[in-house]
């Protein structure tokens, strides 16, 4: 039992040996582990310090080495995550200043542009970033000397100054100048032209003016326009020296046959005397003019035509008037009356009416087309359709719209 109790101490004591030794390596390890952790934190806290410069953010105030040092590991998934938002946010910044610049140098043409990866890599953005500037530069210097070449012009041709550092600074008013002067040059020439343009139309040339191009050839159109009236001036100036004296030739003939005039006037006198006694004994004014007797067959005879039906047959689709060929209309001339045939005919388009026109109260039927004509009545065919026509209606001649359309 002695000797189980000597090897049990003898193994307790070497287990506590070989424990007071890991002990002491695993200090070390944990010495190691820590130190490394606070190098990384450290680093972490100067990275965001990093992103934090001239960036209008706060993370490194988050991150600082205490907040993510290994006595904080419960807090490390809350905020490491914000280093990698913060530089993704950068990231997206830089792509869209990368693009910014490259489509700057796109709008002032440089020539050596690139791709847009040469304005993200960190190898060449900072030459790319120098290429734009400098290519935004000279598209200034150019744009300056296009500015003060203008104002140059205006001052030249225009007669007007501009202000050259006001015209780049896009100032309206300088550019209103030069607006009214050009108008002011637009408005003159357009003065000129329409003038020009008149002077030819007088002289027989319809003369057109370019909008842009050569002015000399319409010009010269002009005066040649111009001499060619001129010339036509003085020859009719001579052929009117010859008229004049065959005028003056003339007006003694003239004088000569004022006297058969004369004689003339006092025959027409006479007459006039003789037709104002006519008119006297027709019962008419002096005034009025004396009514031409109408004509057989005229317009003025064949509407003074007024006639009844006399008989109507529908079962074989005709009817007669009492209008024929030896029918006369009565015209009144004065006090007296003539009668005249108003010469109806085959063919004759007339009117049929119920009522009375005197009276304003007639009712239009139909049209009927006269188709055979005797001395003292007429037959036409009932139009299809009409069965209102009785007899006593009445017939008279009107024009058909279309032949009223023609007269």
């Amino acid at each position: 039992m002695k000797v189980v109790n000597v090897v049990l101490s003898i193994l307790i004591l070497l287990l506590a040996a070989a424990s007071a030794v890991f002990s002491y390596f695993l200090f070390e390890k944990r010495g190691q582990l820590t130190g490394g952790w606070d190098k990384m934190a450290t680093a972490i806290n100067a990275t965001a310090v990093e992103l934090d410069r001239n960036s209008g953010t706060k993370l490194a105030g988050e991150l600082t080495a205490d907040a993510i040092g290994h006595r904080n590991y419960d807090a490390l998934d809350a905020k490491l995550p914000k280093l990698a938002a913060q530089a993704k946010q950068l990231v997206i910044q830089r792509d869209a200043l990368a693009d910014a610049l490259r489509r700057i140098g796109s709008s002032v043409d440089m020539k050596n542009l690139g791709t847009a990866d040469a304005f993200r890599n960190l190898n060449t953005y900072s030459t790319r970033k120098d290429d734009v500037i400098n290519a935004v530069g000279d598209t200034i210097k150019r744009r300056n000397g296009v500015i003060d070449n203008f104002a140059r012009l205006a001052n030249s041709s225009l007669k007007i100054r501009l202000d050259s550092a006001k015209l780049r600074n896009g100032d309206r008013g300088e550019f209103s100048k030069f607006e009214t002067a050009l108008r002011g040059v637009g408005d003159r020439r357009n003065t000129y032209e329409s003038g020009l343009r008149q002077v030819g139309g007088q002289a027989g040339k319809s003369v057109n003016f370019p909008a842009t191009g050569d002015y000399k050839a319409p010009t010269r159109t002009v005066i040649g326009a111009v001499n060619d009236l001129k010339n036509r001036y003085n020859s009719t100036t001579k052929k009117l020296d010859a008229a004049n004296r065959t005028i003056r030739a003339r007006d003694n003939t003239i004088k000569q046959r004022d006297g058969v005039i004369s004689n003339l006037r006092k025959t027409l006198a006479h007459k006039d005397a003789q037709l104002n006694d006519l008119k006297r004994a027709l019962g008419l004014d002096i005034s009025q003019d004396l009514p031409a007797p109408w004509k057989k067959g005229s317009e003025e005879a064949r509407r003074a035509i007024l006639g009844k039906v006399i008989m109507v047959d529908p079962h074989y689709g005709y009817l007669s008037t009492d209008l024929g060929k030896d029918t006369v209309v009565i015209q009144q001339i004065g006090n007296k009356t003539s009668e005249v045939n108003p010469d109806i005919v085959p063919g004759m388009e007339l009117v049929v009416a119920r009522g009375s026109l005197a009276e304003g109260n007639s009712k239009f039927i139909t049209r009927i087309k006269l188709d055979k004509v005797d001395a003292g009545c007429s037959i036409a065919n009932i139009p299809e359709g009409v069965t209102d026509i009785q007899v006593g209606d009445i017939v008279y001649y009107e024009p058909a719209p279309a032949e009223k359309a023609k007269k």
